[in-house]
């Protein structure tokens, strides 16, 4: 008698245990369900839809040089070597730069810009509005100051997803629906607002791998972060 009370204990014990433990992946499941972050634009979004009617001049700086990163996790320090050939008129390579400080720039870019541009205000932002992005590098692009964007964009090392990347912005048109942007991988792209938009929020949840979401909700990945130069 006593061993069949054991085993009923022992269930009603495993049970117990079970509650908790299947609440808790449940909770976790959902968690990961809820995106990155929240809004996504289409390409059927009109321009007033995603600029709120923001009307300013076409603008695109002259002179900015393509690199490619030199491996899969070198786009930080070939985003500083693309900023510093820019305003100080040489021709680096990102592994230069890398061997020069013994950085990919991957956790100190905003410190390598400040050491490369000693006379320049280097300011990071994130979590701004949309608008306020746009308004804020249409305004440092007027004053022929190219604009550092962290966002998500195609990772040739992990194809079809994509992964955060360091790139720099140094042209906008709006009316014609364009961002220009130098990419770290090595090449010149040119997007949509609605594109350069969902980039910037990591809100398309199919790009990103499960591992990606699962880090990003635990480390300091905000929406639109950028860095002004002046």
């Amino acid at each position: 008698m006593s061993r069949v009370v054991d085993k009923r204990n022992t269930r009603k014990l495993k049970v117990k245990l079970l509650v908790p433990v299947f609440t808790i992946v449940t909770i976790f499941i959902v968690y990961m369900l809820i995106p990155v972050k929240t809004s996504e634009y289409t390409e059927t979004d009109s321009i007033y839809d995603i600029t709120k009617g923001l009307s300013l001049p076409y603008v695109e700086i002259e002179g900015i040089s393509i690199k490619k990163q030199f491996d899969s996790s070198s786009c930080g320090i070939t985003t500083v070597t693309v900023i510093s050939n820019f305003y100080n008129k040489t021709e680096y390579e990102p592994i230069e730069l890398f061997e020069k400080y013994n950085s990919r720039g991957n956790t100190d870019l905003i410190e390598l810009l400040r050491r490369e541009l000693p006379e320049k205000e280097v300011l990071y932002k994130s979590n701004v509005s949309d608008i306020d992005m746009i308004e804020d590098i249409h305004s440092s692009l007027m004053k022929e100051n190219p604009v550092v964007v962290f966002f998500g964009a195609p990772n040739p090392y992990n194809e079809p997803y994509y992964d955060l990347h360091g790139s720099v912005v140094y042209g906008i048109d709006i009316m014609s629906d364009r961002i220009l942007i130098a990419n770290a991988y090595g090449y010149s792209e040119e997007i949509t607002l609605a594109e350069f938009m969902n980039r910037m929020s990591y809100s398309v949840r199919q790009r990103y791998t499960f591992a990606q979401r699962f880090v990003w909700k635990f480390i300091k990945i905000e929406k639109n972060m950028y860095v002004i130069i002046d």
